[in-house]
């Protein structure tokens, strides 16, 4: 489904792909403190499946006396829009705490033609490390160690490669309750071209995972190390691609 594809690229991503849940270290999960704090941004994205436009994607970061939010929406274009008519307001809550990011909330909503609509709201406990969902799934579980939700573990995986680090792995909790892992892997620096213009990135790729996908992003070195493309492909079927259009 192409909603599910237009929330995909990102996740990974930009993550990831985004993507995932405490930011581990090259040699252990525990995570780093940030010696620099958070790079605030807004930027705008444009998502292509082949060639063709599918999306616009605009993604800001703001804090406020040690409390933040992440904040990511979408909205189809083009043809794409034309079928479904899709949006997906998604955002993140957390606060930083001694030079940590701890996960307080996760709301996504997602609305498209065909009743293809989606509801998840997540309530982190870390104390206790109690999770619970008021979303379309009703559930609570407890998780051990630092884990969070899928848009937050994007924004990890960026100050992963800005403190220098080159192998990652996430805990992810997802809106149903399951846990999953993903791992990722510097790969090199390379110049990337954009529709905002060209920089210089640190390759990323995720390793493991399904044989028949393949993702990968980068990220700007002179700004902060936000994403800059991310790019998923499946395997002799299509390609989505997630670029920069504007920073703000």
């Amino acid at each position: 489904m192409f909603m599910t594809a237009l929330r995909l690229p990102l996740v990974a991503l930009l993550l990831v792909i985004p993507a995932l849940s405490a930011m581990a270290g090259q040699t252990g999960n525990a995570s780093a403190p940030l010696a620099d704090g958070l790079p605030e941004f807004s930027a705008e994205y444009e998502l292509r499946r082949d060639n063709l436009r599918a999306a616009r994607l605009t993604r800001s970061l703001r804090c406020d006396d040690g409390d933040c939010q992440f904040k990511s929406e979408g909205r189809t274009v083009g043809f794409a829009d034309l079928l479904l008519r899709g949006r997906i307001e998604e955002w993140t809550r957390f606060r930083l705490d001694d030079g940590q990011i701890v996960p307080s909330e996760y709301y996504y909503r997602q609305r498209a033609r065909g009743g293809n609509n989606e509801y998840a709201r997540l309530f982190f406990n870390p104390e206790s490390g109690r999770v619970s969902s008021r979303g379309d799934e009703r559930w609570e579980t407890h998780v051990d160690g630092e884990t969070m939700d899928e848009l937050l573990s994007q924004l990890r995986l960026m100050l992963a490669v800005r403190a220098g680090e080159t192998e990652m792995e996430f805990s992810v909790v997802e809106p149903d309750g399951e846990l999953d892992s993903y791992s990722f892997r510097v790969v090199g620096r390379e110049q990337v071209e954009t529709p905002a213009g060209r920089f210089e990135g640190v390759k990323v790729a995720r390793v493991g995972g399904s044989s028949s996908r393949e993702t990968r992003m980068w990220f700007a070195v002179e700004h902060d190390f936000i994403p800059l493309v991310v790019e998923q492909e499946r395997v002799g079927r299509e390609t989505y691609r997630a670029a920069l259009v504007e920073l703000h």
